[in-house]
């Protein structure tokens, strides 16, 4: 009797016991700024919005791309060339870290480059709720 090796599609080696552990895939998505490492829960990714960058000016070393992506507690700008091929891995959650290189490196011509990241908390934004008295009941 032969053994059939079999090959999970996420295993990178073939399988030939009855139980096969493939790699967890990542609960948050880390971004790496110039300050801090934030964490964002991938599930939590309401929206984004791929669009040029309203600051790139046809500046050469300006990043021409901005990806938005929205939290419920933040706004998170990545600025970058070829972010349109993040999108895919993004919504999958297959993206677990994005760190921004400000300096061109060594370019690959078929991954996006972050050079920028801005995180904007949104309680920046939300005015703080005032108490409002409740009104006297006669008694």
């Amino acid at each position: 009797m032969s053994v059939k090796k079999k090959l999970h599609p996420l295993s990178p080696r073939p399988f030939t016991g009855s139980v096969e552990l493939i790699p967890a895939q990542p609960a948050f998505v880390e971004f790496i700024d110039a300050d801090r490492l934030w964490g964002f829960p991938i599930r939590l990714l309401e929206q984004f919005v791929l669009e040029e960058n309203p600051q790139h000016e046809n500046k050469r070393t300006s990043p021409p791309q901005q990806l938005l992506l929205v939290y419920p507690e933040a706004l998170v700008f990545l600025r970058g060339w070829r972010l349109e091929q993040m999108i895919g891995p993004l919504v999958t959650g297959r993206i677990a870290r994005v760190h921004a290189e400000k300096h061109l490196g060594s370019l690959i011509l078929d991954e996006a480059w972050v050079s920028e990241i801005h995180v904007v908390p949104l309680d920046s934004f939300r005015q703080p709720a005032s108490p409002q008295p409740a009104p006297a009941k006669p008694l």
